[in-house]
């Protein structure tokens, strides 16, 4: 899932409920430059195998840490 939705910059919306991550081990750059992106519930994700969440986040200036909604802190700590 490494850079899935990199510089997809006019993404502000984004239903990830359905994915299922169970066996994914990267997510760098997922989201990055995601500059538009204000809200983001990666609830049903599940980073148990994760290993590289590199950049995950990096340069999504609309998207803050309260506006994200997980039960993770994997997730939570690649949030500035």
């Amino acid at each position: 899932m490494g850079s899935m939705f990199s510089r997809c910059s006019s993404l502000s919306n984004i239903n990830l409920s359905n994915f299922n991550t169970q066996n994914v081990t990267e997510m760098w750059s997922m989201f990055k430059d995601c500059s538009s992106l204000n809200n983001l519930n990666l609830s049903n994700f599940n980073t148990q195998n994760v290993t590289n969440m590199y950049h995950m986040f990096n340069r999504c200036l609309s998207l803050k840490k309260n506006n994200v909604i997980t039960n993770d802190n994997k997730i939570l700590n690649q949030l500035k």
